[in-house]
């Protein structure tokens, strides 16, 4: 039986620009970002919110259903969860924090949770940064990426929101053009990647999808 770190790390190993011809998602995610503010009007937490698509979902209940009643109940799904937060460490969570250019250091999420709802599996995880992050002079950019493109994550503005202190901000979202980077890039990329197919961490910021929140 497959185990869930193989189904989502099986394809890690691959950078997708090197081979963007070729490469295509195999696990789809609706994502939904959420920017939490204290009272000063500081960035204080990110809250993801992820819906897995119906075949991936599937064969989570296929993989962790132990008692064979076509469905996960709460220890199946605390299984599910320990396991995809062992393999998803490895890559910072697929999640990367600017401010002013720079990364912010976040503190590993104690758990994730997970529950199914019309035939897919949501899961939801909170990430705080290692220090509250000033948003007055400086917008936040957060992406949530898996560079490899084994995993798709899809979201836009409509699904970015900031809660507590939100007066004035606004979202946008930018994805990359894998196609322009690749034809500008591509001799560069294919020696990296058969340098090193697992280092996806130099490919640069452009190779990511950001959604940029501004409450200046």
């Amino acid at each position: 039986m497959r185990s869930l770190a193989k189904i989502i790390t099986a394809g890690m190993f691959v950078v997708a620009p090197c081979i963007a011809a070729h490469a295509h998602p195999h696990v789809f995610v609706d994502a939904n970002i959420e920017i939490v503010r204290n009272d000063k009007g500081e960035f204080t937490e990110l809250r993801h919110v992820w819906r897995f698509d119906e075949l991936f979902s599937a064969t989570i209940i296929l993989d962790f259903d132990k008692d064979g009643d076509d469905k996960l109940n709460e220890a199946e799904l605390k299984e599910v969860t320990d396991t995809i937060h062992k393999s998803i460490s490895e890559f910072d969570f697929f999640t990367a924090i600017r401010v002013a250019g720079k990364p912010v250091d976040f503190f590993e999420p104690d758990e994730l949770k997970a529950y199914f709802k019309d035939g897919q599996m949501i899961m939801l995880l909170e990430i705080e940064p290692s220090s509250p992050q000033n948003m007055k002079n400086e917008p936040v950019k957060v992406s949530i990426s898996d560079t490899s493109f084994y995993v798709a994550f899809d979201y836009t503005v409509e699904s970015v929101s900031v809660s507590g202190n939100n007066k004035g901000c606004a979202a946008s979202v930018v994805h990359p053009n894998f196609d322009e980077l690749y034809a500008d890039n591509s001799e560069t990329l294919a020696e990296a990647f058969f340098d090193d197919p697992t280092n996806t961490e130099d490919l640069g910021d452009e190779y990511y999808s950001w959604a940029t929140i501004d409450c200046t």
